[in-house]
């Protein structure tokens, strides 16, 4: 260990005799912004961000995550909701909630990344599915927008279906309309059009419409 993470180490090792399963931040008056950690199956980590780099540290000290981007946050979270907390790494972006993710492998007491998650921001469960749907901006300050189904195998995100609100008064040559479509590996198959109209009756707008959606139909795309 060097001798940054090897200080760094010895000032958290202080704090673990009062966290036990909680994580807590602590701020310090440097470049490393924040410290979290967490115990995840009796095995304890650290996590911080130093100069746009990840680091994760496992008990005894050692290195285990290290990857450099424009990050700015991180957080341990359960978002597969197996029981056990994963890493969620805030990616600096135009799009809202890009994020990261590095999932728990029990087997191994460590975590290993998700490819192509970036690619879904704003991601949440559809519940006790095991699939996710995602949110993003298209343009034209947001009347148009995506949403994303998918899903995660052999830590790779995996689209099943799209869906795409064009509202903005034909301006890019598209009809206004809810546009859907199902995805077979990387081929795109046209399922169904929606009246934009439809987004109107839902109390939460197009979030409320995209929630309900694919947690009706979900199975429609598997």
């Amino acid at each position: 260990m060097n001798q940054p993470l090897r200080l760094l180490f010895s000032f958290v090792t202080l704090s673990y005799c009062s966290i036990a399963q909680k994580w807590e931040k602590v701020y310090l008056d440097t470049n490393i912004f924040s410290i979290d950690t967490v115990t995840v199956g009796k095995n304890k980590f650290i996590g911080f961000i130093n100069d746009k780099t990840y680091y994760l540290l496992n008990g005894k000290g050692d290195t285990l995550i290290k990857k450099t981007d424009y990050y700015f946050g991180a957080e341990f979270k359960d978002f597969n909701q197996d029981g056990h907390k994963d890493i969620l790494l805030h990616y600096s972006s135009n799009a809202t909630m890009v994020l990261d993710l590095f999932v728990y492998i029990p087997t191994i007491k460590s975590f290993k990344e998700v490819k192509g998650f970036r690619q879904f921001p704003a991601p949440l469960p559809i519940k006790n599915t095991g699939y996710y749907y995602s949110y993003h901006k298209s343009g034209c300050a947001d009347m148009n927008w995506d949403s994303d189904l998918f899903y995660i195998k052999d830590f790779k995100a995996i689209t099943l279906g799209k869906i795409s609100g064009r509202q903005c008064d034909n301006r890019d040559g598209v009809k206004d309309a809810v546009y859907i479509h199902k995805f077979h590996g990387k081929q795109k198959q046209f399922f169904k059009t929606l009246p934009i109209m439809t987004i109107w009756k839902y109390k939460d707008y197009k979030w409320g419409f995209i929630e309900e959606y694919w947690t009706n139909n979900y199975r429609q795309f598997l």
